[in-house]
């Protein structure tokens, strides 16, 4: 929702900076105070309650996000109980930021928050604000106008307190020639490889190795016990995907309707406000207007409200209980372009012009999805309501699932075998794992209870294969073991092999004639800094870990592949401040302030955290 934000943020380094405060704004988990029913406190922070419905809320979007970034992820893995520590400790600390920058004197206004909506791609239809489609998706995601705009108002204060870290940051001229000895810094080195691949091709192992290895190591090749379940799923989705209703329903709904609906309006409003306006005042004003002078400019010269001032004085859009009474009363009297007599209300006079107006009719094409909609989640409502009030009765003591599933139209299945931990699609459900491996199930063979999975969908199971545990063979295992001795045996004799090379450089060969000696690839590399490209990026990564001091000596690491690198650091070149350019000193400059400022972020999150008093 706040795009905006991304673009006025300037580089990668400051974008680190504010995610440390806002993430939770981009990735949706936001308005803290939300209305409904479920009110419940589940948090207090320095006084200011959270409620479970707005954790519960924030957890939901988190598993979206989730499931965004890992497509194919199974959502019965994610589990509430799992995510909920981590999203609470979240909003916790931003509602401490926030109430940070509020004790700081910050506020932003609802002017502001409207303008910033205006300009939102998400809510925009051929590029006009679309009020229908910005009530639409945020009501989706759980929110009310309100407890939206409270949510961006929060997120843009943070957002401010923060940049006034970033922008305030600096560093000395002395921190600055540290850094750029550090970051510029070049290095020289020898290096050869030697592979583990043709030392592990070259192991032979015999079946009494293997045998021996099997013997030894028993414990290690267990088969865990298993079940397979016949069982039934109830799902809503079930009667939707395969009813419909007709044209005659979806008429009569909206002839019953109809009486009810009514045609909503949007006005988009814009003014100048005086507080107290002298008639001398007012007169000059209104002779502007007069004479065709732009309203949006008067309203940036004359207006005291400073929200909209800057905006031309727009309001955004009401559908006529944005504003105080008079206000409203005046704006729908207006004809579109026109500009109000003098209104006044408890914030002072207002000159009010009307922009835009929208209007959404009702009528029976615009209705007949909702229509339609409706009456089919009613008739899967009282579809779920019986089948479930079935299911259960059939199901106790049932002698088999497949009549059952017979009786209520619906379909039987068997799963994979799966044990205690669990396997794929519906037997990754810890509810489904519990019950099959339960009393009732796994020893008397009753179905079980009908289980709850949420979203609508329920389910009941009955054994159908038990798999005891037991000793895995010799043939099973036989390839995993070959494996294991052959790694185990060739990283023993590559580490040999290393060590013999790396003795022959420290007695004062070079890493080349070693190479050549024994057939090995190997490479030099000049004048190498961190950033370069072109190298070998493991091997530059663990020449730059090596102290300064290490130049001439030999090291020696493996790559993830188990390869086995020996290292000569011959010199080191300290980065050189006065040799970079203005662009290079300033984003070097810019690189240490982002630095600092993410330390300070971090020492002031400690902080609030530390002297907060935090109910959980």
């Amino acid at each position: 929702m706040l795009d905006s934000f991304r673009h006025n943020m300037k580089g990668i380094a400051f974008g680190i900076v504010i995610l440390i405060a806002i993430v939770f704004a981009f990735s949706g988990i936001g308005s803290l105070n939300v209305s409904g029913t479920a009110v419940e406190t589940a948090v207090e922070v320095n006084g200011e309650p959270v409620s479970e419905f707005a954790i519960q809320q924030a957890i939901n979007t988190e598993k979206q996000r989730i499931l965004n970034q890992n497509e194919g992820l199974d959502p019965a893995l994610l589990e509430d109980d799992l995510i909920r520590p981590q999203v609470v400790e979240q909003i916790i600390g931003r509602k401490l930021l926030a109430q940070a920058a509020q004790n700081g004197g910050m506020a932003i206004s609802s002017r502001a928050t409207s303008k910033l909506l205006l300009a939102t791609p998400a809510f925009l239809t051929d590029g006009r604000f679309d009020q229908e489609l910005y009530l639409y998706k945020i009501r989706n995601q759980g929110y009310t106008n309100g407890t939206f705009l409270e949510m961006i108002k929060e997120d843009m204060v943070i957002e401010q307190y923060v940049r006034g870290f970033a922008t305030s940051s600096f560093i000395t001229p002395n921190e600055f020639v540290q850094l750029a000895a550090l970051t510029e810094q070049q290095r020289d080195y020898y290096y050869l490889t030697l592979p583990i691949q043709p030392i592990e091709g070259a192991v032979v192992l015999t079946d009494d190795q293997v045998q021996s290895y099997y013997d030894a190591n028993k414990d290690r090749f267990q088969a865990e016990e298993q079940v397979v379940v016949e069982y039934i799923e109830l799902d809503r989705g079930l009667f939707i995907q395969t009813n419909d209703v007709s044209e005659e329903q979806i008429k009569a709904r909206f002839d019953e309707q109809v009486d009810a609906l009514e045609s909503t309006i949007s006005r988009q409003a814009a003014h100048i406000l005086l507080t107290e306006p002298s008639d001398a005042l007012l007169a000059e004003i209104k002779s502007k207007l007069d004479a065709g002078d732009d309203f949006s400019a008067l309203a940036k010269t004359y207006s005291e409200d400073v929200g909209s001032a800057d905006f031309g004085g727009d309001l955004g859009y009401t559908s006529g209980d944005t504003f105080p009474e008079a206000f409203e009363d005046a704006l729908a009297a207006l004809a579109l372009g026109q500009v109000s007599a003098p209104v006044k209300t408890d914030s002072g006079t207002h000159l009010i012009k009307l922009l835009d107006i929208q209007e959404q009719k009702v009528d029976f094409e615009s209705e007949r999805q909702r229509i339609r909609d409706q009456l089919l989640a009613e008739q899967s409502g009282e579809w779920m309501a019986e089948k479930l009030a079935k299911l259960k009765e059939l199901s106790f003591n049932a002698e088999n699932l497949t009549e059952v599933a017979t009786d209520l139209g619906l379909t039987a299945q068997v799963s994979e075998p799966f044990t205690r931990d669990g396997g794929n699609g519906i037997t990754a459900y810890p509810s489904v794992v519990e019950a099959a491996f339960g009393g009732d199930v796994l020893k008397d063979n009753y179905a079980s209870n009908v289980l709850d999975l949420g979203d609508d969908r329920y389910l009941v199971l009955k054994m159908k294969n038990y798999i005891p545990a037991r000793q895995k063979e010799l043939q099973e295992v036989k390839s995993l073991i070959t494996d294991t001795l052959k790694g185990e045996t060739a990283r023993a004799e590559i580490a040999a092999q290393g060590a013999a090379l790396v003795a022959r450089i420290k007695a004062g060969e070079s890493v080349e004639a070693v190479a050549k000696s024994q057939k090995l690839d190997w490479q030099v590399v000049m004048d190498a800094t961190r950033s370069a490209g072109g190298n070998n990026p493991e091997v530059a990564r663990f020449v730059f870990t090596l102290p300064a001091t290490s130049a001439g000596g030999v090291e020696s690491f493996y790559t993830r592949s188990g390869d086995f690198v020996a290292v000569r650091l011959t010199e080191v070149t300290l980065g050189d401040a006065t040799k970079l350019n203005s662009e290079q000193q300033a984003s070097l400059a810019y690189l240490g302030a982002s630095s600092s400022t993410s330390r300070e972020l971090q020492g002031l999150q400690s902080s609030l955290q530390a002297n907060a008093d935090i109910v959980r």
